[in-house]
């Protein structure tokens, strides 16, 4: 890549003559992504809309996405929040495209779309042993907690938001009687596993409730890479406050500083 060259690219982009055009296509895949329901669908949208970019157009469309959120354009934020659950979407980029766009961003001073390019991808098949820790507050069977996670016993499923099993958090998600505060305790669970945070950020019906999208970004146990591309989707006073708790990584603590 030639940097000067991408350099000036993306300030006509941002700031010069293809401004409008920029703008056009980026509300126009936020409207995409809004009127889609299925998140399989909003994925396949995004990889196509981005896996056809230059780098300067995908550095500008990101950094235009997260100035429009903070401007409080919830279409925008939406968009981002979808990016940040979906990080197949950039994992599937080619490695010289991602290395290329990290260091464009860096090179003008975009630290918040520079992140979006750091970190590993996260781990989605765990083996049994890192699976099943055992549960620390039922001395019942995985067979018996998964039945009671498809009841209607509130006692139980109350008792159930502590499980360390992934499959019984999926079942208890997709249990119609489960609410939105039951989840963000369950996003909110600290310490907790990896790959409970990865079902409920990923669960079509709770992962893009804003409640639970908070939960999700400020807990420890979430992996820097997905709490970090939440951040620029979340409200000021929230923002502030995480700061302020002073129980963010040190590396999100310095994310939230540039965003505020």
């Amino acid at each position: 890549m030639d940097l000067a060259f991408a350099r000036a690219r993306l300030r006509r982009l941002l700031d010069g003559e293809d401004r409008t055009r920029l703008e056009d296509r980026a509300r126009q895949l936020e409207r995409r992504v809004h009127v889609l329901p299925e998140r399989g669908m909003r994925r396949a949208v995004l990889r196509e809309a981005l896996g056809g970019l230059t780098v300067p157009d995908l550095v500008a469309l990101l950094a235009l996405s997260q100035e429009r959120a903070r401007q409080g354009q919830g279409n925008s934020r939406e968009l981002l929040q979808e990016l940040a659950l979906e990080p197949t979407v950039f994992e599937e980029l080619s490695y010289e495209v991602a290395h290329e766009a990290y260091a464009l961003a860096t090179e003008v001073e975009l630290p918040s779309v520079a992140a979006v390019f750091l970190g590993a991808r996260a781990e989605t098949n765990p083996t049994i042993d890192q699976a099943f820790k055992g549960n620390e507050y039922l001395d019942h069977p995985a067979g018996t907690r998964a039945s009671w996670a498809r009841g209607s016993n509130r006692d139980r499923l109350d008792r159930l938001l502590h499980d360390r099993d992934w499959r019984v958090i999926r079942l208890l998600l997709d249990n119609p009687r489960i609410v939105e505060r039951d989840v963000v305790r369950i996003a909110a669970m600290r310490p907790t596993r990896p790959e409970i945070i990865e079902l409920v950020a990923t669960h079509g019906r709770w992962s893009s409730r804003y409640p639970v999208r908070l939960a999700i970004a400020l807990n420890p146990s979430t992996p820097v890479p997905v709490a970090r591309r939440l951040l620029p989707t979340l409200m000021r006073t929230d923002l502030k406050e995480a700061l302020a708790a002073g129980s963010l990584d040190p590396a999100l603590r310095e994310e939230v500083r540039r965003l505020l």
